[in-house]
C-alpha cells in the first residue's frame, strides 16, 4: 500500500497534514476529513514522557533529557514510535562534578 495523507486539527484555524505508511486494514478518509485533534492524539505519549521525567528527577540529576518519537497514524490516537533499537524512550541524566545534590 502506498503512503497516505491524513489531517489533524491543531486549533480552530489550523489543520496539519501528515504523510503516513498506513497500517493493515487502514481505510482512507475522504478528502478534507480530519482524523483527530493533535492535542488529544499526542496526549497519551506526552503523559508517558511526563511520568518518565518525574521518575528520573527523583535521582536529582543536574539535567534530564527525554527523547522519543511519535508515530502518526490514520486513527485518532498516536503511538510512541519504535526506534531503530528496541527502546522507545531515550533518557539522558547528567550530573556536574562538584554540584550540590
Amino acid at each position: 500500500m502506498s503512503s497516505e495523507i491524513v489531517s489533524y486539527e491543531v486549533d480552530g484555524k489550523t489543520v496539519a497534514q501528515f504523510e503516513i505508511d498506513p497500517p493493515e486494514g487502514f481505510q482512507p478518509a475522504s478528502a478534507g476529513l480530519v482524523a483527530g485533534r493533535v492535542r488529544e492524539a499526542a496526549a497519551p505519549a506526552l503523559e508517558a514522557a511526563r511520568v518518565l521525567l518525574a521518575q528520573a528527577r527523583e535521582l536529582t540529576p543536574d539535567a534530564v533529557e527525554v527523547k522519543f518519537g511519535v508515530k502518526v497514524t490514520g486513527t485518532a490516537s498516536w503511538l510512541v514510535a519504535k526506534a531503530a533499537t528496541e527502546g522507545s524512550f531515550e533518557v539522558t541524566l547528567s550530573w556536574r562534578p562538584g554540584a550540590d545534590g
